[in-house]
């Protein structure tokens, strides 16, 4: 497609003249050339051809008589005409009988087939005109007359009329351009002018600007009036949308007078779209019992059967009931999974915000995790800022961890590495999970906190899950005020970054510094772990925070010894080999230090030098690898009693009854079982518990009720009441649990574990209220 480059209007109308006329000129050039060449052409035709005739007719006589010398004679007479190359006489029969040579040097010319009934022919060839006629005699034919003639004078015509017409086509060409200048003044001028004003009129918005007039009555100055209209127009619609503009606002302050008026009907729809909120929110939190409880039954049976001798006494029985924990803990979660979505786009799922310490929440979590690692070879490493605080549902933290480091395990194949990383800026906490795995594929990476969608295959090259465990997280991120993030290539594994706000106040989360107020504020046992060996301590920690001992830590002996004097802990672990000072010089100083010398320490150590460190005041010496029984043994050798206990279970299902029941006996307790509230209170009136275990749905009288009712009695008002139940708590039901129980578990989840932690802090923490009564 032809395109016109961009010059100026001015110098596309001279190039548009000068090109139209040189066009025409050079055309009509041609034409006139090419049609003198063909006049010429037929001229030389026409000539030669007389001269043929004559020829021939001169000839007859040299034929009839054989005089070839006659004929010659008669052909030199073209001498006279300079273009005449060669000629030639034929006899009839073809042979060459006469020639003229205009160069002198005779030679046989080829002589051209005449058609039949034609007399004459010729043909342009080779450079030459060449015609051929034959001579007739009294209507016979004789012989044949051979004529050629070169162009000379045909290529000089053209040459002098090829310079003639460049001649004219050049004058013409100098001419247009004078005429294109006089004329564009008329014509590019005002089009120039025209789009300067509209350019300032685009770049100023003044509306007001009118382009000068040429005051002609062409085309040009058509289009200057036309733009000066239109601008008046748009100029008339500015000021009527301005006025426009200011009636609007006078609407609108009426219109907000009406909708004033019209909320007190829109009052009216609000409480009944609230009471559809709640029942639907019944209907949910009937459908999470409802569903729940039975699991709960199948998970808790399952794994109690699986730890009875007589019944798994063979493989076959173990491979059994593996499977049906399995599926069973499997299905829970599956259902745990819709269940916590529904409520969370439904908007009702609340959360418990508190500050609290992020590595206070982690070893929880992680002696669920490191048995799944375990099983795989996976080395799990944590590596943490000290003293970072977050604010933040606790429980919801924990699932949230969970989540992404099971996720981890899953996709990371045997003998591979995950690290659990936590950092702190100015306002946030970032946690990370990162791993060696498989990794997430790029287009993947999009969609991996959508609902429902499983974006990768395990190592086992399988597809597992709902695919809702992400997007619940990454909602219960979000709705604690947090982000979460991915980063990931695919074969070198992933990592997952999400954030939560800091602790609004640190010193609620801090230690005290004060000896006598830690050890006033603590309910529950704390051990000092001292070891440099960043896995040692976490290992360490992880069997103790389950068992309900808080803990904390110490990566060498100096900060042992402040954190000894700060805390003042029930015990401390002590390992023997650290740079500086090592655990010796340690025992030796808390042992000779009066504030610290009645402290048990248990030293866990690779040295096995037993003798030396009970010399020193070693309570325990434990040898690394250390296994958890030994080292809770051995702290409850120095902590107190251990039972057994009463332990009051109140719930309506047998099948709850039965299966906390058997939880408490394998712990040792002694539980008494109550089908509801009120067979409860009456077995409180006859038998001296120490605990209770309570459900909260109950008919008659249900575990809010009974709960108030045991508050209000002296004689059961400081009794330790542990809340086992599948319904979803509201923030009021949290915050009345809060005060009026130790703590409150959902069935189904991992309770088992904690509740017997929780017991035994509780029923220690009587027993030593009793002795302590028994000396006064």
């Amino acid at each position: 497609m032809f395109r016109v480059p961009r010059y100026s209007i001015t110098a596309k109308l001279t190039r548009m003249n000068m090109l139209v006329s040189g066009a025409a000129l050079l055309i009509a050039c041609v034409a006139f050339v090419a049609y003198d060449r063909v006049t010429f052409q037929q001229a030389m035709v026409h000539n030669l051809s007389i001269q043929a005739q004559m020829a021939g007719s001169n000839s007859v006589s040299p034929l009839m008589f054989n005089d070839p010398q006659a004929a010659e004679n008669t052909l030199s007479a073209l001498k006279a005409a300079p273009d005449v190359v060669s000629a030639g006489i034929y006899t009839r029969d073809g042979r060459p009988f006469a020639t003229y040579w205009r160069d002198g040097h005779a030679q046989a010319l080829t002589l051209p087939q005449i058609p039949p009934n034609q007399t004459e022919i010729y043909r342009f060839q080779d450079g030459q005109l060449v015609v051929v006629r034959t001579i007739v005699f009294e209507g016979k034919p004789t012989g044949t007359v051979y004529i050629r003639s070169d162009l000379r004078e045909m290529s000089g015509r053209l040459e002098q009329y090829a310079g003639i017409a460049a001649i004219v086509l050049l004058a013409s060409l100098i001419a247009a351009l004078l005429v294109a200048s006089i004329f564009q003044r008329a014509v590019a001028k005002p089009i120039v002018h025209l789009a300067e004003i509209a350019r300032l009129v685009s770049r100023d918005k003044d509306y007001s600007v009118r382009a000068t007039s040429t005051g002609n009555r062409d085309e040009p100055a058509i289009l200057i009036q036309a733009f000066n209209e239109m601008l008046g127009q748009i100029q008339e619609r500015e000021e009527a949308l301005q006025k426009a503009h200011d009636e609007l606002e006078q609407r609108v302050q009426e219109r907000t007078a009406q909708l004033a008026a019209a909320n007190k009907e829109l009052e009216l729809q609000n409480r009944e779209v609230e009471r559809a909120n709640q029942l639907k929110s019944q209907f949910l939190a009937s459908m999470s019992h409802e569903l729940r409880t039975p699991l709960n039954a199948i998970l808790g049976f399952s794994e109690l059967l699986s730890r009875e001798e007589p019944i798994t006494k063979t493989d076959k029985y173990k491979r059994w009931t593996e499977h049906i924990v399995q599926g069973g803990k499997h299905l829970l979660q599956l259902v745990n999974d819709v269940l916590d979505l529904s409520k969370i786009e439904a908007g009702h799922i609340e959360l418990s915000l508190e500050n609290f310490a992020v590595e206070a929440a982690i070893p929880e979590v992680l002696s669920n995790i490191r048995q799944l690692a375990m099983t795989k070879k996976i080395q799990v490493d944590v590596q943490s800022e000290p003293g970072v605080t977050v604010y933040a549902d606790r429980i919801r933290f924990k699932q949230i961890l969970y989540n992404l480091l099971s996720n981890a395990v899953k996709f990371t194949p045997g003998g591979g590495n995950i690290t659990l990383g936590v950092t702190r800026d100015d306002r946030l906490a970032n946690i990370s999970v990162t791993d060696t795995g498989i990794g997430i594929r790029p287009e993947d990476q999009k969609v991996v906190f959508d609902e429902f969608r499983q974006v990768g295959k395990t190592t086992r090259g399988v597809t597992e899950g709902t695919g809702l465990g992400l997007a619940i997280t990454k909602r219960l991120v979000e709705r604690q005020s947090g982000t979460i993030a991915l980063s990931s290539e695919l074969g070198k594994g992933s990592k997952f970054t999400f954030t939560l706000p800091l602790s609004r106040q640190a010193t609620e989360t801090q230690p005290s510094t004060s000896s006598s107020g830690a050890v006033s504020s603590r309910n529950r046992p704390l051990v000092l772990v001292v070891d440099d060996e960043t896995p040692s301590r976490e290992l360490l920690v992880s069997y103790l925070a389950p068992e309900g001992y808080e803990t904390d830590t110490a990566s060498s002996g100096a900060e042992a010894l402040v954190k000894a004097l700060e805390l003042l802990p029930d015990a401390i672990t002590l390992n023997m080999l650290m740079p500086g000072k090592n655990g010796w010089e340690i025992l030796h100083r808390l042992k000779t230090t009066p504030a610290t010398a009645a402290i048990p320490i248990v030293i866990v150590s690779i040295v096995d030098d037993k003798g030396r460190g009970f010399a020193l005041g070693a309570s325990e010496y434990l040898v690394k690898p250390v296994k958890k029984e030994a080292l809770l043994a051995a702290l409850k050798k120095h902590l107190g009693p251990n039972g057994p206990f009463k332990v009051l279970v109140v719930d309506d299902e047998d099948t709850s009854l039965q299966l906390a029941s058997q939880v408490l006996e394998s712990a040792g307790y002694v539980p008494l079982l109550a089908h509801s509230g009120g067979e409860g209170l009456e077995l409180l009136t006859k038998n001296a518990v120490d605990a209770m275990v309570l459900d909260l749905m109950m008919p008659e009288m249900d575990g809010f009720e009974m709960l108030r009712k045991l508050k209000d009695s002296p004689s059961t008002h400081n009794l330790p009441v542990f809340v086992l139940t599948a319904k979803d708590l509201t923030s009021a039901d949290k915050d009345f649990l809060f005060l009026a129980t130790q703590g409150f578990f959902r069935k189904g989840e991992f309770w088992k574990e904690e509740l017997l932690a929780q017991l035994r802090i509780a029923t220690s923490t009587s027993v030593g209220r009793a002795e302590e009564w028994t000396t006064r």
